[in-house]
C-alpha cells in the first residue's frame, strides 16, 4: 500500500497563514486575507465536495 503523502501544510502565524507546499513553494495570506479565502470555500464546499466524490477511485466520504 502506498504511503500518504503531504501536498502542503498550513501554518497560522502572527500575520495571518501561510500555506506550503511539498515543492518549497509558499502562499502567504493576511488574516482578512484568509478569512476572505475561508468564506469563498465555504460557499464552494458542496461543488468541491461533488468533484471530489466523481475523482476518488474508492467512495470516500470527508467529514470535517
Amino acid at each position: 500500500m502506498e504511503r500518504i503523502k503531504e501536498k502542503f501544510t498550513i501554518k497560522i502565524t502572527d500575520r495571518g497563514i501561510v500555506i506550503l507546499s511539498g515543492e518549497e513553494k509558499s502562499l502567504h495570506f493576511t488574516a482578512g486575507e484568509a478569512l476572505m479565502l475561508l468564506d469563498i470555500l465555504r460557499n464552494k464546499e458542496p461543488k468541491l465536495k461533488q468533484m471530489a466524490e466523481k475523482a476518488s477511485p474508492i467512495p470516500i466520504k470527508i467529514k470535517v
